[in-house]
C-alpha cells in the first residue's frame, strides 16, 4: 500500500476557517468518491517551521498501487471535478507518494 501525502496552502484573502470547511467538506466529498481510495485522512497544521512556509495542512490518502493512484485520479468525472474544486480555496499545493515503514505505530 502506498500513500498520496499533500501540503496544502489556503487561497489568498480566504479565512483560516474557510478554507478547512472547504477542504475537509466539499473537496473531502469529491475525494471520497475516487476509485480505489483506501483511507483518506486531514492534518490541521498548528504550527509550520519555518514559519515562513505556512502550509495549512497535510493531506494523506491511501491507495493499493502507485498504478491505483494514478488511475484514480485520471477517472473523470472525479479529475475535472478536482481541478475546478481546487480553484475554489487552494493557494499552493504540493504532493508526493510515498510508501511508509513504520517503526513505532501510533495509538488506536
Amino acid at each position: 500500500m502506498i500513500k498520496r501525502v499533500s501540503l496544502v496552502r489556503r487561497r489568498e484573502g480566504m479565512s483560516r476557517d474557510e478554507f478547512l470547511a472547504h477542504w475537509m467538506g466539499p473537496h473531502a466529498d469529491i475525494v471520497r468518491q475516487l476509485p480505489g481510495l483506501r483511507g483518506l485522512r486531514f492534518g490541521v497544521v498548528q504550527r509550520w517551521t519555518p514559519g515562513d512556509a505556512a502550509w495549512d495542512g497535510v493531506g494523506e490518502l491511501w491507495f493499493d498501487s502507485v498504478e491505483a493512484a494514478d488511475a484514480a485520479f485520471a477517472t473523470e468525472p472525479y479529475a475535472g471535478m478536482l481541478v475546478e474544486d481546487r480553484k475554489l480555496f487552494l493557494g499552493d499545493a504540493q504532493s508526493c507518494i510515498v510508501e511508509e515503514t513504520t517503526v513505532v505505530p501510533p495509538p488506536v
